[in-house]
C-alpha cells in the first residue's frame, strides 16, 4: 500500500515537471535554496533534531513566503525570456532562409531566382492553361464521339443505298463497287481516314506492331473504322499484336492503290 502511494506521488510529480512552468519553478527553487537543501540532505554534522529545526525555521516564517513568491516571479520571467529567445532564433532562421538567402542568390545569379509575385503569376497561368487544356480535350473527345456516330450512321445509310443500286450487278462488279463506295465516303466525310489508310499500308508492310500504328494515326478512330469495315484484323505473334489485311482487305488495298495513283497522276 505504501509503495503504491509512493509510486502514485512520484508519477504525479514527474508529470508536473513536464509542464514548462513547474519544471522551471522547480529548477529556480532548487538554485535559490541550495544552502537549505545541502544542510537538510548532505550536512553530516547536523542531527535529526537540528534538521527538523532548520526545516521549521525555513518554511514557518514570512521570509520563506516572500522567497517563494520571488521564485515564482523569477520562473515566469525566465520562461518569458526562454520563449522570446526561441521565437527570436526562429525569426532569424526564417528571415535568413526566406529573405536574405534568395536576395543573395539573386545578386550573384539573377536567372536562378524569381520573386514570389512572379512565381504566383506563373503558377496561376499554368493552372489556367492546364484547366483550359483539360476542358478542350474533353470537348474534343466528346465531339469526336459524336462525329464517329454520325459518320457510322451515314455510312450505314450509304451502304444500304449502294446495295439497292447494285442489286442487279454481278458479284465481281459488286466487289469493285464496295471499296469505291467506302473511299468516296471517307473523302466526303472523314478525309483523315483516307490519309491514315494510306499510311497504314506502308506500316503493315514493315510489320509495325499495333501500338506503334495507333500512335502514328492522325485520327484516333481510324483503326476502329478499318476493323469495322473488315479491311484489317488483329493477329498475335509471340505476345505482340499486329494488323493483317483480310481477304476483302487485300482487294480493297489493290483498289485503293489504283485509285490513289490515278488521283495523284
Amino acid at each position: 500500500m505504501v509503495i503504491k502511494v509512493f509510486e502514485s506521488s512520484y508519477d504525479s510529480f514527474k508529470d508536473k515537471l513536464k509542464n514548462p512552468f513547474y519544471g522551471t519553478l522547480f529548477v529556480v527553487w532548487v538554485i535559490r535554496n541550495r544552502e537549505f537543501l545541502y544542510n537538510v540532505f548532505f550536512h553530516d554534522k547536523l542531527t535529526s533534531d537540528k534538521r527538523l529545526e532548520v526545516i521549521r525555521s525555513h518554511f514557518l516564517n514570512w521570509d520563506s513566503l516572500l522567497n517563494f513568491l520571488g521564485t515564482i516571479l523569477i520562473s515566469l520571467a525566465l520562461m518569458i525570456l526562454i520563449y522570446v529567445s526561441l521565437n527570436l532564433s526562429r525569426f532569424i532562421v526564417e528571415f535568413s532562409e526566406r529573405k536574405l538567402k534568395p536576395l543573395i542568390q539573386q545578386i550573384f545569379n539573377k536567372s536562378s531566382i524569381v520573386s514570389r509575385e512572379e512565381y504566383l503569376i506563373l503558377e496561376n497561368e499554368r493552372d489556367y492553361f492546364q484547366k483550359k487544356y483539360s476542358e478542350e480535350r474533353s470537348e474534343r473527345i466528346k465531339l469526336q464521339k459524336e462525329l464517329d456516330n454520325k459518320t457510322e450512321n451515314i455510312q450505314i445509310n450509304d451502304n444500304e443505298t449502294y446495295d439497292k443500286e447494285e442489286k442487279g450487278k454481278t458479284v465481281e462488279e459488286g466487289e469493285k463497287g464496295i471499296p469505291e463506295n467506302i473511299i468516296t465516303t471517307w473523302l466526303k466525310l472523314r478525309p483523315s481516314y483516307y490519309d491514315d489508310f494510306k499510311k497504314i499500308i506502308s506500316l503493315m508492310e514493315e510489320k509495325v506492331p499495333v501500338y506503334e500504328i495507333k500512335r502514328k494515326m492522325k485520327d484516333l478512330a481510324s483503326t476502329k473504322e478499318f476493323i469495322n469495315k473488315k479491311i484489317i484484323e488483329t493477329l498475335a505473334h509471340e505476345n505482340i499484336h499486329y494488323y493483317n489485311f483480310t481477304e476483302f482487305g487485300d482487294k480493297f488495298v489493290n483498289h485503293f492503290k489504283i485509285r490513289d495513283s490515278a488521283k495523284n497522276s
